[in-house]
């Protein structure tokens, strides 16, 4: 070993030139392949999970706050009386007004006064009060106050389960979905000593809405999806959606409503913590609730000569559409039902003209006798935003692991295969097309996205969409977005071949007239 000191030069003339190897192996001088063995010690990944964290609070006001509970819905034409009933429009800004109980949609005299402040709500921007709450969500539990609504993004991972314990002395509304606003939980809970909720996996955010109350004001009420916004109620209908003086709390996903979510065809969320509905529905075509199933009555209020189309999932359409017309708008109004046994359903609403929408409200009664009620009163506000009572609170804390013993493992069946008739339409994924540049050229070859077993030739065909969509029968899909696009669209084709078709996919995105963040592309 040489006893000459080791200096910077001496290093710089023992290093080697650099050379481009595969991950196969390393080449000697000869250019033979020199195979290197992997040794796979086995090192478990470790994986970082990022914490929940609240990304919205917004407090809406109170509703009257009196010595009477409030009282569940009852059919209207049920009610003693209920012709000659007094109908009011609900209470104007900071006016004081005989108190209206609500009983199923009827008003009745009533010799306390109350007050109802008709307040915008209170917003927490700062980011950090947010990252206090989110401290205290993960740690030893975030208060949730009568009338507050929470967002949190949850970070979820398939890998890891998380659970939310619960206390508190008023309802609370938990719901959660995934990272493309589809439902996964939606569930009223009541006034309880400490409980756990599993969240379901794939639970990207959760939602938090405090309703309000005491122990005894849901007495023989059952916990569900709707159960307390379907029958409580102090100052409108109780229901679940919106109107457009509904005050809409915004979420990476939509818009949170009385008991929904609301993803409208034009988005303008920016960093706004919540917004007016008629502010938001002012250039939409086409509106989604995703709500409770539990409705029995499905009503939307609209222009007159503008009817709207509906699609539905989880509940299915009983009737025709009942039209009413009154002086300035008209009101459609189904009857409907739960399918499926899911607790919640997606309801969509597609107009012609831009903001010709009005109101999107889910009720429980029979329709007949809302179509009675409908006749009778004003349309201008129906469904409550705010806490059922001023006052209650809950504590809620999010922590990692499931609670309770897990199933045991099904016995592993054998394949069943279905044959599907060739008339029998197939419904098939759906793929986000992110955001599109306002009167910017778009394409698309979907040709890839679809797969057939035999190698037959594929024809592709549009079958809804924006007008200047085109998909040619190779599956080239174009679309230049002019300013009729703005907002949320989307695009359905059929794939076929010469035995029959093959399914409908689905692709959505947002035309944007400016830059705006990034969307992961994908199939769901």
């Amino acid at each position: 070993m040489s006893n000459k000191p080791i200096t910077l030069n001496r290093i710089r003339r023992m290093r080697a030139e650099p050379r481009t190897v595969s991950l196969a192996g390393v080449r000697d001088q000869s250019e033979k392949i020199v195979r290197i063995d992997i040794i796979d010690d086995k090192i478990d990944e470790v994986i970082e999970f990022t914490n929940p964290k609240v990304v919205n609070s917004v407090r809406m006001r109170g509703e009257s706050v009196v010595d009477k509970k409030p009282v569940g819905h009852t059919t209207v034409l049920k009610i003693k009386d209920a012709q000659e009933a007094v109908r009011v429009i609900p209470p104007s800004v900071r006016s004081t007004k005989e108190l209206q109980s609500l009983r199923g949609g009827v008003r009745e005299k009533d010799s306390r006064r109350s007050k109802t402040v008709n307040t915008n709500p209170t917003a927490i921007r700062e980011a950090s009060y947010l990252n206090q709450m989110s401290q205290k969500i993960n740690s030893d539990g975030l208060r949730v106050y009568s009338g507050q609504t929470i967002v949190v993004k949850l970070h979820q991972h398939d890998d890891r389960n998380l659970s939310l314990q619960y206390h508190g002395d008023q309802g609370l509304r938990i719901a959660t979905w995934d990272d493309a606003g589809k439902p996964l939980l939606d569930v009223d809970v009541l006034p309880s000593e400490k409980k756990v909720l599993n969240l379901p996996l794939k639970s990207e955010y959760l939602s938090l809405f405090g309703y309000g109350g005491d122990k005894n004001l849901f007495d023989g009420c059952l916990e569900g999806a709707g159960a307390i916004a379907l029958n409580y109620s102090t100052d409108d209908t109780a229901g679940v959606g919106f109107h457009p003086r509904s005050r809409l709390v915004s979420s990476p996903i939509g818009y949170l409503c009385r008991g929904g979510l609301v993803n409208l065809s034009t988005i303008r969320q920016g960093e706004r913590p919540w917004i007016t509905a008629v502010e938001a529905l002012k250039h939409t075509k086409q509106s989604i609730l995703k709500t409770s199933s539990n409705i029995t009555t499905f009503a939307i209020v609209h222009s007159h000569d503008d009817l709207p189309s509906l699609e539905c999932k989880g509940v299915s359409i009983l009737s025709d559409a009942y039209l009413i017309h009154g002086k300035a708008l008209s009101i459609s109004i189904w009857a409907v039902e739960s399918v499926d046994e899911l607790e919640t359903c997606t309801i969509s609403a597609s107009f012609s003209n831009p903001g010709t929408l009005h109101s999107m409200v889910g009720l429980v009664g029979h329709h007949e006798e809302w179509i009675e009620f409908f006749k009778s009163r004003d349309w201008t506000t129906i469904i409550e935003e705010g806490s059922i009572t001023g006052k209650g609170e809950s504590v809620v804390q999010i922590f990692g692991g499931e609670v309770g013993p897990k199933a045991a493992p099904a016995p592993p069946k054998l394949k069943e295969i279905k044959v599907i008739p060739k008339t029998e339409q197939i419904v098939g994924p759906s793929f986000d097309l992110g955001s599109l540049a306002l009167g910017e050229s778009w394409s698309k070859d979907i040709s890839n996205l679809a797969k057939d077993a035999e190698g037959d030739a594929m024809t592709f065909a549009k079958v809804s969409g924006p007008k200047g969509v085109k998909v040619s029968a190779e599956g080239l899909m174009t679309f230049k977005p002019d300013d009729s696009d703005l907002g949320y669209f989307k695009i359905q084709v059929q794939v076929s071949d010469k035995g029959g078709n093959g399914g409908i996919a689905t692709f959505f995105g947002t035309v944007v007239d400016s830059n705006a963040r990034p969307y992961w592309v994908g199939g769901e």
